[in-house]
């Protein structure tokens, strides 16, 4: 996650800043927190961060919308186009259909090098352990 995801920024068209804008969305966009795309070419003067930047952010994002199902989830994700709305959709339609899931026990995972310095309970009694920063 931290190599290949979270440093992936958010996307947007130059051409809808002020509408966006406008409307009271987007605020806080930047060119230090967003690749602006322009007519024919990226608007940073640094570039991408990675040449597939826009593909890492769609799965960076469909982690943050996955994580609202309220507790991880073992299974499957794949998306063709995927965004925000369409995560929520599918996340309502799984939710509907009880057959298509089970809540289940699990070993809570602790990576190696990490110190547990607490935990967060999110949802339906499973604990998720709070790692501190590796040591040097």
């Amino acid at each position: 996650f931290r190599r290949e995801l979270c440093r992936a920024r958010t996307f947007g068209f130059m051409r809808d800043v002020k509408k966006l804008w406008a409307c009271g969305r987007a605020l806080g966009a930047s060119l230090d927190n967003t690749v602006a795309v322009g007519e024919d070419r990226i608007m940073n003067p640094e570039g991408l961060r990675f040449k597939d930047e826009f593909a890492r952010h769609k799965a960076l994002d469909a982690v943050g919308d996955l994580s609202l199902a309220g507790a991880p989830i073992l299974g499957a994700f794949r998306s063709v186009r995927g965004g925000h709305k369409l995560n929520s959709m599918m996340l309502h339609a799984l939710f509907a259909a009880k057959s298509a899931w089970d809540v289940v026990e699990t070993a809570t995972a602790r990576p190696r090098n990490r110190e547990v310095v607490g935990h967060a309970d999110i949802g339906f009694g499973i604990p998720q352990p709070a790692f501190a920063p590796q040591k040097a």
